[in-house]
């Protein structure tokens, strides 16, 4: 499996997921929240980037299955199963606090093989793979395995 380019493919997914963030923070009104519990939301924009995750993601690997924050999609793989937080701090991105995230990971056979964690404000994107080293944006970063 080439866990390189399918993160590759998944970062322009976040990146592209960011853009529609930031194209929609001013259009969100009172009327389009969702109250899901005590200080958890979901607007428009989550399920909106959600689904078009899922659809893209499914592209990427057609065999895998999802764990959505949004259940757009509950069906599981045997193999793959894509971890979708589409909008990763949808109170920030709420009250227009500019520290909001879309994470994406994928998982075979229960073990993480790659993750993306994309930024939009800050334009930073932290990514790994199984086997490769970890990045913010294309700087590698130097992880100690000391406690």
């Amino acid at each position: 499996m080439d866990y390189k380019n399918i993160t590759l493919a998944v970062i322009a997914l976040a990146k592209e997921t960011g853009s529609f963030f930031l194209e929609e923070i001013n259009k969100v009104k009172t009327s389009d929240i969702e109250v899901k519990g005590i200080h958890d939301f979901v607007s428009y924009v989550d399920k909106t980037a959600e689904a078009r995750i899922v659809k893209r993601l499914a592209e990427i690997l057609p065999e895998s299955g999802f764990i959505t924050e949004e259940q757009t999609a509950t069906h599981r793989g045997e193999r793959f199963n894509w971890i979708v937080d589409p909008l990763d701090a949808t109170t920030n991105f709420l009250h227009h606090i500019p520290l909001y995230s879309v994470s994406i990971a994928l998982m075979e056979y229960g073990e993480v093989v790659a993750g993306v964690v994309y930024e939009p404000n800050l334009d930073e994107c932290f990514y790994a793979w199984k086997e490769g080293k970890a990045f913010l944006n294309e700087n590698e970063i130097h992880v100690s395995d000391q406690k």
